[in-house]
């Protein structure tokens, strides 16, 4: 039995302006019990038990949020609060139009006027019985297990609707140093609350197995058999899946390998007759170390396995996110859903909802699939460890809505689902581990890693483009769309003698000007093509670290990284948009009349996103180079008889080309933080 208790609070502070605390505040405690019981010198029984209470309290906002509005409040613009005045039951929050009626969030306010309090617990117990059944054949075992989770959530809000003021334009008087103040918001003086969401849902897992195991002299042999069953409610319906698999391993003298499995797995998210799919698979090793003819150069090999797999795996919850229905073979009917009806009457004044359409029923659909091949080789060459991989993935029968599909069908928007989609994965993996003892007081240990991945699509139902560079089939899945951007405007004679460019905003001296992919003289969504083969998510990842102990001391670093990705910069930050501040680095390297740099990092400012939506289209002129290496832990420490004391850091320092944030997140997102800790484990 084991018990746990563990208390978190955030980084940031508040005064308890209102009748609660936004600071944030982490509870979680943890409840573990592990009975085991012989009921018969063959039978087991195995009862686990886990309770998990989490409590959270803190302000009603994402964080990511929070530190989006602070980043785009202009500091100048409004202040935090106003002074209060005779009479004030209310705190004066500072604020700005930004268009129309419409107004700047003060960051401070949102801080400040909300409050929540999330609950949520787990329960989650299983009961398995293992019996050996020796006495029918050796080496036969077999087991129960049933499992069953219960999650539940709820939280409840407080919040007051804050009043916000700006200084009413053209009220400042320098000499008196007085204004007034217009009110923006209407606030409220009494605290509202409300359960704002409940939640819970239940998993019941049923596993049997068999299980047999035999040696015969230099032959090995493994068989099972196995059944599952899984029941998931959260919503209306329940999620159901059912399953049968099999597996069968050979192993001569730990020199050949051979392994052969199955899974007959059901859903019922398919019509009658294509619910179940059997899925294969085989694999085979050879360990070329334990041949005769390797002796020779055991000394530097002295392992040696090359080894590969073939198989056929599926998904069943594919299209989910994307919006198909869940039950794929029946049809899903609205009824009374605006926009979706006809008028009639003598003056076609009178407007009735009907029912439509909103997925048609997908009588063939099947699962979605993967052949899997995997050919690898393990070593140790002079004491270092290291794995190799190729791997190719065939995906196919891809769940999606048909996109080149006739609109004189009259399908409108609920055009029809179909097991069309492929897509290829393939690449290569790398791994090395070094351990060495040197002496009785020095030892060394190094590790690293690399994963190179490529992917393409090879079918996607694309759409009739009229220009090939548009087709999006072939293509990797993180690509980029956009113009190729051929620098910036000089003059306005340049921008006459150029293929005329409607992108919403007048074009003028300074601003990006756009490859004419077609030749018609005009650019526009005919002339957006790939742009980069690859985004955000990096093709390749690595790491390497390495721990150096001496006598009781131990030292210990670790880096990761990731090359070939890029970050889009045009929409990822505010460069002079409404009312939100420009940052330093743009105002610094931006193109301007008195320094018309044709190199310019950032184009022509506006005040607003209409004066410059011209250059806010996604294209090569954004495009930045994302490859960063982290310096992601390190460790110092100093081991004694009963326990150890230790100094730890995490996230040091990122090394990257990119300058402006850390490359591996958004402009807006909170950054990573840099933590150091000093600590100690005693043993007893």
């Amino acid at each position: 039995m084991s018990v746990q208790a563990n208390h978190d609070e955030g980084l940031i502070k508040t005064k308890n302006l209102y009748s609660w605390n936004n600071a944030i505040s982490r509870w979680a405690y943890n409840f573990q019990n592990n009975i085991t019981y012989k009921l018969t010198p063959t039978t087991k029984i195995d009862l686990r038990m886990n309770a998990q209470i989490r409590k959270h309290m803190g302000g009603n906002y994402q964080s990511q949020d929070l530190f989006y509005k602070m980043l785009t409040s202009n500091p100048i613009n409004f202040p935090i609060t106003f002074p209060a005045q005779p009479g004030d039951k209310h705190i004066r929050y500072g604020s700005s139009v930004i268009t129309g009626s419409s107004y700047k969030e003060n960051a401070y306010a949102t801080m400040n006027t909300s409050f929540k309090e999330e609950r949520q617990n787990t329960l989650n117990t299983s009961l398995k019985i293992n019996q050996d059944f020796s006495f029918i054949t050796k080496g036969l075992t077999g087991s129960i297990l049933v499992n069953f989770k219960n999650w539940s959530q709820n939280y409840y809000s407080r919040s007051i609707t804050p009043y916000t003021y700006m200084i009413k334009s053209g009220s400042y008087n320098p000499a008196t140093k007085t204004y007034e103040l217009q009110k923006l918001g209407q606030g409220t003086e009494y605290i509202s609350q409300s359960a704002i969401g409940k939640g819970s849902d239940e998993t019941l897992f049923i596993q049997g197995n068999f299980n047999y195991t035999r040696k015969i002299g230099n032959h090995s042999f493994e068989g099972m058999v196995l059944y599952t069953q899984r029941e998931y409610k959260a919503d209306v319906l329940p999620h159901r899946n059912q399953g049968y698999s099999g597996r069968i391993t050979y192993n001569y003298a730990s020199k050949y390998l051979l392994e052969g499995n199955f899974g007959y797995t059901g859903t019922e998210r398919l019509a009658k007759g294509s619910r179940f799919e059997f899925f294969p698979a085989v694999s085979a090793g050879w360990v070329i170390s334990e041949e005769k003819f390797f002796e020779s150069i055991k000394k530097v090999v002295d392992f040696f396995k090359l080894r590969g797999s073939y198989g056929l795996i599926g998904e069943d919850g594919t299209g989910l996110l994307a919006g198909a229905a869940h039950f794929l073979y029946l049809q899903q009917v609205g009824f009374n859903q605006n926009g979706y009806g006809y008028t009639t009457g003598v003056d076609m004044n009178t407007s009735y909802n009907g029912p439509r359409i909103i997925n048609y029923a997908v009588e063939n659909a099947t699962w979605e699939k993967v052949k899997k091949l995997n050919i690898g080789a393990d070593f140790n060459v002079l004491g270092v460890n290291m794995t190799a991989e190729y791997f190719y993935d065939k995906r196919y029968d891809i769940l999606l809505k048909r996109e080149a599909f006739p609109e004189q069908l009259g399908y409108g928007d609920a055009k029809p689902w179909t097991n069309k989609g492929k897509v290829d994965n393939w690449g290569v993996e790398f791994s090395v581990n070094y351990n060495k003892k040197i002496n009785n007081d020095w030892h060394i240990s190094l590790k690293g890693n690399f994963t190179y991945n490529q992917n393409k699509y090879v079918d996607l139902d694309d759409l009739y483009y009229k220009y090939p560079w548009q087709v999006r089939t072939g293509r990797p899945l993180s690509h980029r769309t956009g113009y190729i951007a051929e620098g910036l405007f000089k003059s306005q004679e340049e921008i006459d003698n150029s293929p005329t460019q409607n992108l919403g905003s007048k074009v003028m001296p300074g601003d990006i000007k756009y490859r004419d992919l077609n030749g018609d003289g005009v650019i526009d969504s005919n002339d957006q093509t790939m742009i980069s083969e690859y985004g955000s998510v990096p093709r390749i990842q690595y790491g390497f670290g390495f721990t150096i102990t001496y006598k009781r001391f131990d030292f210990g670093a670790f880096f990761n990284g990731a090359a070939k990705r890029n970050i889009m910069m045009g929409l990822n930050m505010p460069y002079g948009r409404g009312e939100q501040h420009v940052f330093q680095y743009i105002a610094n390297e931006r193109w301007t009349e008195a320094n018309p740099n044709p190199n310019a990092s950032y184009p022509r400012l506006g005040l607003q996103d209409l004066d410059v939506s011209n250059n806010n289209q996604q294209s090569t002129y954004w495009l930045r180079n994302g490859d960063f290496l982290r310096f992601k832990q390190i460790s110092l420490g100093y081991t004694f008889k009963y326990g150890r004391i230790y100094f730890a850091g995490n996230n040091i320092a990122v090394f990257s080309k990119f300058k402006y944030w850390d490359p591996e997140l958004s402009w807006y997102q909170y950054p990573l933080q840099r933590i150091y800790s000093l600590g100690f484990q005693l043993n007893f």
